[in-house]
């Protein structure tokens, strides 16, 4: 029978800011079960390092993220290698920041309309963007060498200043912010978006540079779980593995009878849900990814359906087995998202 894992790729909780209605008890279920029945692991590399070394590719664990994303890339190899993505920047009198709805995922047509714009701008400098599948852009940069950058769910909800690369190898990469930002005030897809009610694209922001600088190796392997969903890293991770990702389904039923005895992988986000409803809070996207995903594969291990289930966010992993709903001497941790804080 399957395994499932499932990552909520843009949750990072952060100590100095409440979790409000996401944290009262009940509103996620799923997510609360795991936490009071699962056994717990931190994560000091995160999602994407222990994504790779779990299917058996460590050295991909090491190279830097956007080396990953660019395998599933046209084109490219003509400097350093970020993945970019867009954002809105919002001001306020304590300072320039990210909120949660921040972080763009553009159309298609919108990507390349934009990568066209940056190639007549900035191509002649020996930059150039590439759409990615997920919504962001390779960003490739002669001359500027790779920096580290957090990348934006990391910081969304806080203030640019924190996320800012800093030092004397920065300055380059931080001219590059400058210039970006005053190109994209100018362009016609930021007034097309505003005419239809959609936020402009503000910044695109640079992150994953930094890792292991070999290019990655094409490796096919058998067994390879299913993979769901359209984050940069995780396509590219999976081209390199021989294999292809699914789009993310609306519901866990489709994912679980895709399923083959290799088990599967989702990459949700937060960010995605927030876009389907201009009116709803993180709270209640969170609640509606515990009902869709999370919830429903609690539900099908207690069945037997599947073997394990393996829930990540907030550089936090959570495994249950069949039986680990079982542990009723185990108290609750806490409410919501506190579980994984």
């Amino acid at each position: 029978m399957p395994e499932i894992v499932i990552v909520i790729a843009d949750l990072y909780l952060k100590h100095d800011v409440p979790l409000g209605a996401a944290a009262q008890r009940g509103a996620l279920p799923g997510i609360e079960s795991a936490a009071r029945f699962g056994e717990r692991t931190s994560l000091g590399h995160g999602w994407r390092a222990w994504l790779a070394g779990s299917l058996g590719r460590p050295d991909l664990a090491a190279a830097a993220p956007a080396r990953i994303a660019a395998a599933a890339a046209t084109g490219g190899g003509i400097g350093t290698p970020w993945i970019a993505t867009p954002l809105e920047l919002s001001v306020h009198r304590s300072g320039t920041h990210l909120e949660h709805r921040g972080i763009l995922r553009l159309a298609r047509a919108e990507l390349t309309a934009l990568a066209h714009a940056f190639k007549d701008a900035f191509g002649p400098s020996g930059l150039a963007l590439t759409p990615l599948s997920s919504g962001d852009f390779l960003l490739e940069t002669h001359g500027i060498a790779a920096v580290p950058t957090l990348e934006p769910a990391r910081w969304a909800g806080g203030d640019v200043a924190v996320a800012l690369p800093r030092g004397a190898g920065a300055a380059p990469l931080r001219r590059f912010l400058s210039e970006v930002e005053m190109w994209l005030h100018a362009q016609e897809l930021n007034d097309t978006r505003r005419r239809r009610g959609d936020p402009p694209v503000t910044t695109l922001w640079p992150w994953g540079a930094t890792g292991e600088p070999a290019p990655p190796e094409r490796r096919a392997t058998h067994g390879t779980p299913l993979a769901f969903g359209s984050e940069a890293y995780l396509r590219g991770l999976w081209q390199l593995l021989g294999s292809e990702c699914r789009g993310l389904p609306g519901r866990f039923e489709d994912v679980a009878s895709a399923a083959s005895a290799a088990g599967a992988v989702l990459i949700v986000d937060v960010g995605a849900e927030l876009e389907r409803d201009a009116e709803s809070t993180l709270a209640d996207a969170m609640s509606r990814l515990d009902a869709r995903f999370v919830s429903p594969s609690l539900e099908a291990l207690r069945r037997g359906e599947v073997d394990g289930v393996t829930l990540i966010a907030n550089d936090t992993l959570v495994r249950l087995r069949r039986h680990s709903h079982l542990r009723v001497w185990r108290r609750a941790r806490a409410a919501g998202l506190v579980g994984f804080a």
